[in-house]
């Protein structure tokens, strides 16, 4: 039940008018919302936003009111939810679920909180094997070192991490938020009452009798349930397990296109070699995880049942890796989801076929990867077939899904997430812009051609093509994914099958090794050739 005084409900939509005037939604959330605020409380506000790549927070005072705003991407909002799912985290979840709506556009909204309550209610993703395993081996030492230890006070630091530990893995192995701090604790209540007394009990005897007997009898019963202490730690019984009928491998951009054009050939070279009919796989880039990296990495999903990865093909690799040093460097199993931007495994597994298919004509000839002029041939041809199959050769529909696309991917090109400020961000997507139509017009002659050349895919790929406007169940992918779509697709079908259109265009851009952040200049010349402009 919403509790928010409507005094301080004004005063942040007075703030949000005056701070955000360029937003596309805009939600209050927290304490304030659900009533159980304090004095120290921050006011969330979260703020959605079509013109940003990068989320960040700010605090600030306006009125007497001590607002936090977090800055929220809608481009990024999937990947969101998926962190939240697998690290248990649901902070995001969370918020959004329980949230006030002040400004929403198009019910985008509406939609979202929809979508995040019944993802609240599902949990986040259980422990696999693996991770339990490994958190076993974590909570055993520290255990140890703390059943070994006599000076209660140079423990402290051990009893605080192995607190953090179990109450993560009580939580995590039965599939429920962990969240941090006072969120936890409610959860561990929540789910089980008397595990949460005898925690609570044990953390007084601890800091309040420097008794630590019943935190050890508590933590050691936690393990027992769930397989007993493990005090060995086994690289080769813990590493390398795959959860599910795909395997990914990164391939660590270093600058060094010819390495990386090798690592692919030998890699490819190597799966052939595999005796095994369904086994299948692509390649594609991906902006960058990890910090102060600039360059894309490159990432092979391989799919095939998921014991024959674990059983053989993981070690197979490594073999085949080991002492060739003419190879980038590979990680594996990398944890990537290559399900979840397609909803489910059931529409994703109706599209992979063509991901295959593609990912074998791009790599078939070394020389076109990473070759630009390739890209375009490829890009041009693709649009074009997508008009065609897709959209009935209805220029008007297509120009629409085009203006779609250039609103939900030009963003990657101008936030590099250094510049915070709204004009900076401006300055950034027209310089952009102006970028994008300088190449065009030192292209055009030659786009043109290419675009209007007859030809295009082998019946194939056409056919594969056709099997993705094929497809009709499609309710399960989430309406607020539609975000930023215009008037042309105005029903809900409509919007969730232009939305599958949307990463399925993406990933084989991406299959190309298109730089993520160049994405958006493929559907901006093609409405350019296509207004003939």
């Amino acid at each position: 039940m919403i509790k928010i005084n409507s005094t301080l409900l004004k005063g942040v939509e007075e703030f949000i008018t005056t701070y955000y005037s360029n937003l596309y939604g805009c939600i209050v959330s927290g304490s304030h919302v659900n009533g159980q605020n304090n004095e120290y409380s921050d006011i969330d506000v979260l703020v959605f936003t079509k013109d940003r790549n990068t989320v960040f927070n700010e605090t600030l005072n306006y009125k007497d009111l001590k607002i936090q705003t977090i800055i929220i991407p809608t481009q990024n909002i999937q990947e969101f939810f998926w962190v939240d799912y697998i690290m248990c985290k649901g902070a995001f979840i969370n918020m959004i679920s329980k949230g006030y709506i002040l400004f929403d556009t198009k019910n985008y909204l509406k939609d979202l909180i929809s979508h995040s309550k019944e993802l609240e209610l599902l949990g986040g993703k259980p422990l696999s094997d693996k991770e339990v395993y490994m958190n076993r081996v974590k909570i055993t030492s520290l255990l140890f070192d703390i059943m070994g230890g006599s000076d209660i006070d140079e423990l402290m630091c051990s009893i605080a991490s192995i607190l953090d530990l179990i109450t993560e893995f009580k939580l995590k192995i039965n599939g429920n938020w962990c969240g941090d701090g006072k969120y936890r604790m409610r959860h561990i209540k929540k789910l089980d009452p008397v595990f949460h007394s005898s925690l609570v009990n044990a953390i007084q005897q601890v800091y309040g009798y420097k008794n630590k007997v019943p935190l050890v009898h508590l933590i050691t019963d936690l393990l027992n349930e769930n397989g007993g202490l493990l005090p060995y730690y086994s690289k080769a019984n813990s590493l390398s397990k795959v959860i599910d009928d795909y395997l990914v491998i990164e391939i660590e951009n270093n600058s060094n296109k010819k390495n990386i054009i090798n690592t692919i050939k030998n890699l490819k070279g190597f799966i052939g070699t595999i005796p095994k009919n369904d086994i299948n796989h692509y390649f594609f880039s991906s902006k960058p995880i990890g910090k102060n990296k600039i360059e894309q990495n490159i990432y092979m999903v391989i799919e095939a049942d998921k014991d024959f990865l674990n059983d053989y093909l993981i070690d197979r690799i490594n073999f085949f890796i080991e002492n060739k040093k003419e190879l980038s460097r590979l990680l594996f199993p990398y944890q990537f989801d290559p399900i979840y931007r397609f909803s489910n495994k059931t529409i994703y597994n109706q599209v992979t076929s063509l991901f295959f298919e593609v990912s074998k004509l791009i790599t078939k000839k070394p020389e076109n990867i990473f070759n630009q002029s390739f890209q375009l041939f490829f890009s041009l041809t693709l649009m074009r077939g997508i008009k065609k199959i897709w959209f009935n050769n209805d220029s008007k529909r297509f120009i629409s899904f085009l203006e779609y696309l250039i609103d939900c991917w030009l963003v990657f090109s101008y936030d590099d997430g250094l510049n915070y400020k709204t004009e900076g961000l401006l300055r950034n997507r027209k310089l952009i812009l102006k970028k994008f139509e300088s190449m065009y017009k030192n292209q055009r002659e030659d786009l043109f051609k290419i675009y209007f050349t007859k030809g295009g895919f082998d019946e194939k790929v056409i056919n594969l093509l056709k099997n993705v406007a094929k497809i009709d169940d499609v309710k399960s992918i989430p309406l607020y994914r539609a975000y930023l779509m215009n008037d042309e697709f105005n029903d809900n079908d409509k919007k969730q099958k232009i939305s599958l259109y949307r990463e399925v265009v993406f990933k084989l851009l991406s299959i190309c090794f298109i730089d993520n952040r160049l994405i958006s200049y493929i559907p901006f010349i093609v409405k350019k050739i296509e207004l003939n402009d």
